[in-house]
């Protein structure tokens, strides 16, 4: 059953809005649409997609919630795997479901002029690689399965303290 419909938003013209409240964590709707690979100048085009790996992202089929997802530096929802948009917090009917761009991009040069309104609004929101380490952290649970998978989320140091964890045979998450 669909837990919210397209509306008025007060970051950007529409966005989606709950129908009904939800629970943190509670799966919102799954991104979805056509993967793409953008490895030319035409990377910027996509501002509504959702990266899942190296040079690929999802373009979300028109009318989709995925092309009304907005982008707030105080987001109310995350990424669980590569495509499914969960709460971040307990939500009330009528909150709109933002989430982080920069959760789920990586590509260097992709930046955007933000007007979230947030208190703690960037301004200029850029990839992943780019957020201060206590928002990596404090988003760990809400960051897309790709970027996980690169260990973008961990320090140099605690990179190579879980290189020789690894290699005594211990677990690193």
């Amino acid at each position: 059953m669909k837990k919210y419909h397209i509306g008025k938003s007060k970051i950007h013209k529409k966005g989606i809005i709950l129908d009904k409240s939800v629970k943190k964590d509670e799966v919102i709707f799954v991104f979805v649409g056509h993967e793409v690979t953008v490895t030319s100048r035409d990377w910027f085009h996509g501002l509504c997609w959702l990266q899942v790996g190296y040079a690929k992202w999802i373009v979300p089929c028109p009318g989709s919630a995925g092309e009304y997802l907005n982008h707030s530096c105080s987001p109310t929802a995350g990424v669980h795997g590569n495509n499914r948009i969960v709460a971040m917090r307990p939500m009330k009917k009528g909150e709109e479901v933002t989430i982080d761009y920069a959760l789920s991009e990586t590509y260097p040069l992709w930046h955007m002029r933000c007007h979230c309104k947030a208190k703690n609004c960037r301004k200029i929101v850029k990839p992943y690689q780019d957020l201060s380490h206590q928002r990596m952290k404090k988003y760990i649970n809400y960051t897309s399965k790709y970027i996980l998978d690169m260990k973008m989320h961990i320090s140099w140091e605690d990179y190579i303290e879980a290189e020789k964890s690894v290699s005594r045979g211990r677990n690193f998450k």
